[in-house]
């Protein structure tokens, strides 16, 4: 079941090498809201090239692809409240559905890690073509290799800055594009609606071809199924279950991007020579209901959206090596984090790769090879699902096998389609990861790299800001002059050039040093105020375990002092009890023989009264002088008497003995009602009847108890402090009512086999619920001074709870009397 299966949470047993270091819940519920929405953003990669191919058939692509995005991103926040400190997400949930195949799912989890890493250089290719495209009316012409590299370098530079730092670039940038994209889909919406010869779904004209839809299908998947992305953050949040949530809000709003945006796609992008260029197509669209504004906010929309995704990107690709690790998947390398959240292995794996797609340059392969892989993971996710279908976290088990054949069909006749080349290759890159990364593993320096960065990050947090502050100086000094020269030579720029093409470089002049400015922002001042707040977090920390350990050690020295009474009253009573003990038991002993002596004695007198009934009369005078016929009848008696004195001192002994238990181990398993007779005993004295009331009634309702294992001086003590109480409690009720009747009921039960329940309750006045709520804190007593310390039921509440791992709770109402309940486990 999925609740059973280990997690391998950050705390327990994630590998052989201690190095690894656990992930520190440090984002914030609004951080882990945005990283949940970028995969709507995808769609606008994918649905020009669909339409273009497939026409008024695309639909048949988003609709049920939207579907199935719903279900996905269902599923997985189902899954994330099973895997509350698992990173990464769906492919690391992949990984923990499915223990027993870890080649297969390591296999899955890679092709996903793969189709992320590919969004940065894809993007990155993305902005430099638009940037191309504006400044070459200009007469400008930059090396695009320089612009690829810096649009992926960027994001890296933020993220090597923290999880914070690109928690705040990505909430930037969130707000203008997804804010942009939703009224893109809404207005445009109307518009379809609003031109009633605009509406229609599909042209019946069109044959429908399964290739063709598998093909788009498995290049959609790219985008639809990427809206479960909130799930890579449940394990670094502060609040999992309000990051889960956000997955609700991504479920809701897919329809209305993938089917909504397409449909105004399919009747509004009418423009010839549009092709599959997300631009042009947007651009077309918007045109019939933003106007002569289409072409800056499409702009703004593009470039926003391409930073937000390399944002994102850089934060889930780092997070699934990370949890891989930690199972055990891949080289533990990957499985360490500073305090800041800088997963420092996994991104330059990250971008290394990501410079090699950029080097390659071919957007639309790049898509369809690392598709490949994505699919895989989702396929063998859906066939996990399936093999766990008894537990409740999975929701659709039946459907996410018809899901699993279906996307193996959509693989093979889709891949063939976009070309079997780069099927195999798509097939073969994950295979390839493994293995260098088992090469890898066979190196022992490879064991010692997550030490080794570990004394980094300790040595990085030790160091000095105040050289970092003049570098910071430095750069910020370098980003303004930078700023300003961009800006004037912008200026001519639009100055010569016409006003659509003006707005379009100024969107993307705002944007990109936008993102510069808030990277370089997160790299110099973000240490500093990460360094403040964890030094503020770290006093305050400070201070409360300072207060708590001061409380506990006032609290311990209070109860060691009470318990050193204890212990020397027990000390006493245990001496007294054996000074009492041998004496005792002497004349226990020897009473038999006296008795034996005396009976030889009277059978030899009446021996002689019946052989010589005529004494001489100095005997006859003795005998009545002593009264010989009573003393013969009442020496029995005397004897009788004394052996049932012996046998009460006896028992008192034994009493006083079992209450101190100073003779016995201080641990062991005992008889619970033994050590209750044994307490009862001791207090006789104060149940019997006095002038100022009846005596006290003992009402015992025990149980079949087998033996406990228990500190039996200590449970007796607790009940000592009970009882004692509810006889004061009785004599107070006892003075205000004349006929009152007191009584002390004792019960014990067996709970499930494997808990005792010790319940005692008397009939007094009750407990106030103000002072109901204090009986347990030290020093805190209703008694007069002299009278009680308020240190007893504390200390009775530290033996059953701490000492026993049990409970004690108490129970009362006004003039309806007070219940004690304990609880103690059979076996500790």
């Amino acid at each position: 079941m999925i609740q059973q299966l280990d997690t391998r949470s950050p705390q327990v047993d994630l590998t052989d090498s201690s190095s690894l270091t656990p992930l520190p819940r440090q984002l914030s519920l609004i951080e882990t809201w945005g990283f949940g929405l970028t995969g709507l953003l995808l769609w606008m990669g994918v649905a020009p090239g669909t339409q273009a191919e497939l026409g008024n058939q695309a639909l048949w692509v988003w609709i049920p692809g939207a579907i199935v995005g719903v279900i996905i991103v269902l599923q997985v926040r189902s899954l994330g409240r099973g895997f509350p400190d698992v990173a990464g997400g769906t492919p690391n949930y992949v990984t923990h559905l499915l223990k027993d195949y870890p080649t297969l799912t390591s296999y899955a989890a890679i092709g996903y890690l793969v189709s992320w890493i590919a969004v940065l250089p894809v993007n990155a290719i993305i902005l430099a073509d638009l940037i191309q495209t504006i400044l070459n009316p200009l007469g400008i012409v930059l090396p695009d290799i320089i612009l690829r590299i810096g649009f992926t370098v960027l994001a890296f530079i933020v993220a090597f800055s923290g999880s914070h730092a690109l928690g705040t670039l990505h909430l930037i940038f969130l707000l203008p594009a997804v804010g942009f994209l939703l009224a893109f889909c809404l207005q445009g919406t109307h518009a379809v609606i609003t031109t009633s010869s605009l509406i229609g779904f599909t042209d019946s004209n069109v044959t429908f071809s399964f290739q063709g839809w598998a093909k788009w299908y498995l290049n959609g998947t790219y985008a639809f199924y990427a809206c479960e992305t909130a799930s890579v953050f449940v394990a670094d949040s502060k609040r999992p279950c309000g990051t889960l949530q956000s997955l609700l809000l991504a479920a809701a709003l897919i329809p209305i991007v993938y089917i909504g945006g397409s449909w105004i796609l399919l009747h509004l992008a009418i423009e010839p020579g549009s092709g599959s260029n997300t631009f042009l197509n947007l651009l077309s669209a918007a045109k019939s209901f933003w106007g002569q504004s289409a072409s800056f906010l499409i702009t703004f929309l593009v470039v926003s959206s391409s930073l937000l995704s390399c944002a994102t990107a850089v934060a889930i690709c780092p997070r699934i090596l990370y949890q891989l690790a930690h199972d055990r998947q891949i080289s533990p390398i990957f499985g360490v984090t500073s305090r800041q959240g800088v997963f420092a292995p996994g991104l330059l794996l990250t971008l290394v790769l990501s410079v090699a797609w950029l080097i390659w340059g071919d957007v639309h392969r790049i898509v369809m090879i690392t598709t490949v892989g994505w699919l895989i993971c989702f396929i063998v996710l859906h066939w996990g699902l399936w093999q766990q279908r008894g537990d409740s976290a999975v929701l659709f088990p039946r459907l996410s096998l018809g899901l699993c054949g279906l996307e193996i069909v959509v693989l093979v006749v889709g891949g063939c389609a976009w070309g079997l080349q780069d099927l195999v290759i798509g097939l073969l890159l994950p295979i390839v990861i493994l293995m260098v990364d088992r090469f890898i593993q066979q190196f022992s320096w490879t064991l010692k790299v997550p030490e080794w960065l570990n004394r980094w990050y300790q040595y990085r947090d030790r160091q000095d800001l105040q050289g970092f502050i003049a570098l910071q100086v430095l750069v910020l000094i370098v980003f303004i002059c930078g700023a300003t020269i961009v800006s004037w030579f912008s200026s001519r720029l639009v100055s010569q050039s016409a006003l659509e093409s003006s707005a379009n470089l100024l969107v993307v002049l705002i944007l990109v040093l936008s993102f510069i400015g808030i990277a370089i922002a997160c790299w110099t001042i973000f240490p500093q105020i990460v360094a403040v707040n964890e030094a503020r977090n770290q006093a305050e920390q400070l201070s409360n375990h300072l207060q708590q350990t001061l409380k506990e050690l006032q609290q311990t020295q209070l109860q060691m002092v009470q318990q050193e009474k204890l212990s020397s009253l027990g000390q006493l009573v245990a001496g007294v009890a054996h000074e009492i003990n041998n004496p005792v038991n002497f004349i226990h002993g020897n009473l038999d023989h006296v008795q034996n002596y005396a009976d030889d004695l009277l059978n030899l007198v009446q021996l002689y009264q019946a052989y010589y009934p005529n004494p001489a009369p100095e005997i006859r005078a003795e005998a009545e002088d002593i009264d010989l016929d009573f003393l013969q009848e009442d020496l029995i008696k005397v004897l009788d008497s004394m052996k049932v004195g012996t046998d009460r001192i006896r028992e008192i002994v034994l009493s006083l003995r079992n209450f101190s238990r100073m003779d016995e181990a201080e641990f062991k398993t005992v008889d619970l009602h033994e050590g209750i007779e044994s307490t009862l005993m001791i207090l006789q004295h104060r149940l019997k009847a006095i002038a100022k009331r009846p005596a006290i009634e003992i009402i015992r309702d025990f149980d079949r108890l087998p033996p406990i294992d228990c500190y039996p001086g200590q449970l007796n003590q607790v009940v000592m402090n009970i009882l004692a109480n509810a006889i004061d409690a009785l004599e107070e009720m006892s003075a205000k009512q004349k006929d009152f009747a007191p009584q002390i009921q004792i019960r014990t039960s067996m709970i499930d086999n494997q808990w005792v329940k010790v319940a005692i309750a008397d009939n007094g006045s009750g407990i106030p619920e103000t002072i109901r709520n204090r009986i347990f804190d030290p020093f805190f007593t209703t008694k007069p001074v002299g009278k009680g310390t308020g240190l007893g039921m504390s200390i009775s509440y530290h033996i059953i709870v701490e000492k026993h791992q049990g409970k004690l709770e108490c129970f009362s109402h006004p003039n309806q009397g007070t219940e004690f309940v304990i609880y103690l486990p059979l076996q500790q």
